[in-house]
């Protein structure tokens, strides 16, 4: 087996998971974990729409995600072993694909840990710039790894993934539009307030203007980390391979 070839195995391994976690993803929000009524405020009169959560996101996707960033990561490290090999040296405790919070840290440390490497390989991820800051890319999946090593990455449902308002009129076919929420609520709690119809569009629907909504739902990325409240797919797919693609190029440096 060739060298490249051992990285595409661990990307392939990642994509592998990934596809797993839609799946299971998939699964969950077909049992319909979240359940929307609404209650008039009585202040407002503004007709507020809230969720109920049925069911909270299985720890299994949890186990997927974790999964698939891990080997996504694993295989940076792997390509980074393997340049040092081609470049005729010997990898060491310190060898690792370099990944760095700043501009100025990685440039302290990337030419340790690829210590071995050939100048050209050095020069090529340098050039990735894989820093917060440069490519954004190489720093989330490395958070992410960094957080996934300390506790689970628990997916939350977030908030609706849009609004579909459906607006009836006398005489005319009934017309919906699906509304992605700038502000999304997030995360999704019982009694979370998804959506708000003002009491004067209230008056305006009694008057024949107006019809039923329905929310659409996702799951995201747990509270407090490096890409908190995003929905993990696609999210995940472009990370990985957004990353996988970056890094392509290196492979001919190590025939």
């Amino acid at each position: 087996m060739s060298r490249a070839a051992g990285v595409r195995l661990k990307f392939e391994r990642s994509r592998h998971h990934t596809a797993q976690l839609e799946r299971a993803i998939h699964d969950y929000l077909e049992q319909q974990p979240f359940a929307v009524y609404e209650t008039e405020e009585e202040e407002t009169g503004d007709l507020v729409y809230r969720v109920k959560v049925r069911k909270t996101p299985p720890t299994e996707l949890s186990l997927l995600l974790g999964d698939a960033i891990h080997n996504a990561r694993a295989a940076l490290d792997y390509l980074a072993w393997q340049l040092v090999i081609a470049g005729g040296g010997i990898p060491g405790t310190l060898t690792a694909f370099p990944i760095s919070k700043s501009e100025k840290e990685f440039n302290k440390s990337y030419q340790a840990k690829l210590k071995g490497s050939s100048q050209e390989a050095l020069a090529a991820v340098q050039a990735l710039r894989p820093f917060s800051g440069g490519d954004e890319r190489f720093w989330r999946l490395h958070g992410l790894d960094i957080e996934d090593k300390h506790h689970l990455l628990v997916a939350v449902g977030a908030a609706h993934r849009s609004v579909n308002v459906s607006f009836e009129v006398p005489g005319i076919e009934p017309v919906v539009l699906p509304l992605n929420p700038s502000d999304r609520a997030y995360p999704l709690r019982d009694g979370t307030e998804v959506f708000r119809v003002m009491r004067a569009a209230r008056e305006s629907a009694e008057q024949g203007v107006g019809g039923a909504n329905s929310f659409d739902f996702e799951v995201a990325f747990g509270e407090a980390g490096i890409v908190s409240g995003e929905p993990i797919i696609p999210t995940l797919s472009d990370l990985i391979t957004g990353v996988e693609s970056a890094v392509a190029p290196l492979f001919a440096l190590l025939e």
